[in-house]
């Protein structure tokens, strides 16, 4: 076990300790406006600055459909600068603590996410979404996959 793994205090991770493997992830989202629970299974891999997703939403009717998404991730001293792929700045993920905040404005909406680190290497991400057209909360967990 790595002395990062379940540590409590500051973790000072760096965005290698993401890269070199696969992470599994389960993900819920609650659509406020539509009243309606959606969850996703899925893997990511952080890899050459991009990080990379694919699995499987399922709609609250039952339905499957495949889901994907890319960003691009930066190291920084402070942690990983993340960045749409079409590089427009999204938010930084501060990796000196084991939890951390970061903010969004597209237009009218708001992106708030909360990282926790405390338990990794399994980590979390819940972000809260508000805006004219939206209300949603995702909460989303990695864990790492033995290759």
């Amino acid at each position: 076990m790595s002395s990062k793994d379940n540590h409590q205090g500051p973790l000072f991770l760096e965005m290698e300790d993401f890269t070199g493997c696969l992470w599994a992830i389960s993900r819920q989202i609650i659509d406020h406006t539509q009243d309606a629970k959606l969850t996703f299974i899925g893997r990511c891999e952080v890899s050459d600055g991009w990080y990379q997703e694919t699995g499987q939403m399922v709609l609250p009717d039952g339905q499957s459909l495949s889901s994907t998404r890319r960003y691009r991730w930066g190291a920084t001293l402070e942690g990983v600068d993340v960045h749409f792929d079409d590089g427009r700045f999204f938010h930084r993920i501060d990796l000196a603590h084991a939890s951390a905040q970061a903010r969004h404005f597209c237009d009218a909406d708001d992106y708030a996410v909360s990282y926790e680190f405390t338990q990794w290497p399994v980590w979390t991400s819940l972000w809260k979404v508000k805006g004219p057209r939206k209300d949603y909360e995702m909460d989303s967990s990695y864990r790492k996959l033995t290759l």
